[in-house]
């Protein structure tokens, strides 16, 4: 898939600058020199994918994954074995397709029978999210004219916390629907819209919402007058609409099946799903306002949100605002999330902002070119381009080291915790770990599991897996299918360990070891 992906998105690129090549480009091929910025760009991608890649590893050895990383996992091994997307730890659907039709999964599997194991997932991830950076070097070099542009701005890409952080977070897909979506732009704007549909396809096979972000580009195509004769014409516009809202509408369906009927995720956003919350904002304004904003701590964070969004790319996207209407979408969604949703409106932190940094870079390339239209002077042209694309780099590199080495304890302020810092400061090693290790040595591969969240990523994936809590997402019967159990009974007052008491006393359980803090429980 990646490999497939960059070879057309090379070929395409070939094609545009032999077509329409900047000044700089054309004169290092007439002379033979190498293509320094495209060189820097690669070496830039190589030293991301590697240190992203050490990190995750990282994490992993640390303990700092969850059940999500697991749960992700079952799905794709099940599609390994011919279950398609199976999954065990949700009460309302054995299927992933019934929390989100999230078929980007399925594609992965292929990269997971090659090689078994946690970290091919994430190194996959990290390719992928890594490659965003040639469709923002292609577009800066286009529209400004200078490779070195485009690499400053492929490097600022690279940098920004969001979409390290994002990358960093377990294994998610919407950091790789933001490389997808910058694919999916980059040839709309060549008007290819073969590539335009396979980047796109991927974006939605990601998630199914970002059919309204491929609508708002074609009422993007119309309002910047893509429906002309010659620039492009109806089809820039019609196909993105319906490709975008068709996918949406079969994907919606397919959910609702998978579901039983219902939409799991509703209970993310205030009011119980992303239109109720709208409606009631407008119909029983003083009730919206109360649920979308109930403490100081979520209103600050809301009003924090997108100027925090903006800084790092020195609030360049609102000179030229028009490419912002493709991330209303994922930030309205963000906004509409409920009060014990503040990741979601974390701008540097987790992946949900992986669907917004694309159109905030696009809009900052279109913004710095329009500077450098400005009527010939010492502060136009390509040196002002050039020194803006510095001032941006220097922010984004300012926000990443900010982010990872202060620990801001504010509520309502945004901190990092699964960025570079967090990860290289956190215990690298835990007496009690080796204790926990020699009691899940008891437990077979295959025998059905209910364990605690941090140590769900550590076991080798089963048909029978469920994370031990009771949650409205993931299953209110963690232990009721389960063979075995293994808790964290550190504290006495935990969800856990008053779990642990009411199945000993149910009679149906034994305990079958106890170490360092943690108990193993079977049921003969």
């Amino acid at each position: 898939m990646l490999s497939a992906l960059k070879r057309l998105a090379d070929l395409a690129s070939a094609r545009d600058s032999a077509n329409n090549p900047a000044p700089e480009l054309s004169s290092a091929k007439r002379s033979g020199r190498a293509n320094w910025p495209l060189v820097g760009l690669g070496l830039a991608v190589i030293v991301y994918i590697g240190a992203i890649s050490f990190l995750h590893g990282l994490r992993q050895a640390r303990l700092l994954n969850g059940f999500d990383l697991a749960f992700y996992r079952q799905a794709i091994w099940n599609t390994t074995q011919g279950r398609f997307l199976e999954v065990s730890a949700t009460d309302f659907s054995s299927s992933l397709l019934g929390t989100d039709a999230l078929l980007i999964y399925a594609l992965l599997a292929p990269f997971y029978m090659l090689l078994p194991s946690t970290l091919t997932l994430v190194v996959v991830e990290t390719v992928v999210v890594a490659l965003g950076a040639l469709p923002v070097y292609w577009l800066a070099r286009d529209k400004l004219g200078s490779g070195w542009a485009g690499l400053g701005l492929g490097l600022v890409y690279l940098l920004l916390p969001a979409v390290q952080n994002g990358n960093l977070y377990e294994l998610r897909e919407r950091p790789m629907a933001g490389t997808f979506l910058l694919f999916a732009f980059y040839f709309w704007q060549k008007d290819r819209l073969g590539l335009f549909t396979l980047a796109a396809g991927l974006a939605l096979a990601c998630r199914p919402e970002n059919g309204l972000v491929l609508a708002m580009l074609g009422l993007y195509g119309w309002l910047s007058g893509r429906s002309r004769p010659g620039a492009g014409g109806w089809r820039a516009i019609i196909w993105p609409v319906a490709f975008g809202l068709g996918w949406l509408g079969a994907a919606l369906l397919i959910i609702r099946f998978a579901a039983g009927g219902n939409f799991a995720l509703g209970s993310t956003f205030a009011g119980g799903s992303p239109v109720a919350a709208v409606l009631t904002l407008v119909l029983d304004p003083v009730r919206g306002w109360s649920q979308l904003f109930p403490t100081g701590a979520v209103l600050l964070g809301k009003l924090l949100y997108v100027p925090l969004l903006l800084a790092p790319l020195a609030f360049l996207p609102l000179l030229r605002p028009l490419p912002l209407l493709m991330a209303l979408p994922p930030v309205g969604l963000n906004l509409l999330a409920g009060e014990k949703r503040a990741l979601q409106w974390n701008p540097f932190d987790y992946h949900y902002q992986a669907q917004v940094i694309p159109w905030l870079l696009v809009a900052t390339i279109f913004a710095l070119a329009a500077l450098q239209s400005r009527p010939p002077g010492r502060w136009a042209g390509p040196r002002l381009g050039l020194g803006l694309v510095g001032l941006v780099l220097c922010l984004t590199l300012t926000f990443n080291l900010a982010t990872n080495l202060l620990r801001i304890k504010l509520d309502g302020v945004p901190n990092v915790a699964n960025g570079w810092g967090p990860i290289l400061r956190a215990s690298a090693q835990d007496a009690r770990w080796e204790g926990a290790r020699a009691l899940l040595q008891k437990v077979p591969e295959d025998a059905p599991l209910a364990i605690t969240n941090l140590w769900a990523a550590q076991v080798a994936p089963r048909r029978g897996l469920w994370l031990l809590a009771e949650r409205p997402l993931y299953s209110l019967h963690p232990a009721q299918a389960a063979r075995f159990v293994f808790a964290d009974v550190r504290y006495p007052d935990s969800e856990e360990t008053s779990l642990v008491a009411r199945l000993l006393a149910g009679g149906e359980w034994r305990e079958a070891g106890r170490q360092a803090g943690y108990v193993l429980l079977e049921r003969p």
